[in-house]
């Protein structure tokens, strides 16, 4: 979190983030998505690197996945978020659809 403050510090255009919501309670995971959105709409440029599938479809609609270093599909927020298929096959994982 300090050093998400830190970078804004400098007014950047582009904003590079890799994992931010790691070790993050989920309470502070919903105010970091809120403010990003926010940060978004002031016309700041987001790059999430990030492999909370729900974190990264709340915050950017244009999602590329990438597997073994390489870019293994390309897809939306809403087709990713929509789709177990993409799920299982590119992140090995349970959809969030059928989670309980």
């Amino acid at each position: 979190m300090r050093a998400i403050a830190s970078a804004l510090l400098t007014n950047p255009t582009l904003m590079i983030m890799d994992e931010p919501s790691e070790g993050l309670a989920p309470a502070i995971i919903e105010h970091l998505i809120a403010t990003f959105k926010q940060l978004e709409e002031e016309g700041l440029a987001i790059l999430l690197i990030e492999q909370n599938l729900g974190m990264a479809t709340a915050i950017a609609e244009r999602q590329l996945v990438m597997v073994a270093g390489s870019i293994a599909a390309e897809t939306t927020a809403t087709e990713l978020s929509q789709n177990a298929e993409l799920q299982r096959r590119y992140l090995g994982v349970e959809p969030l659809a059928e989670r309980v």
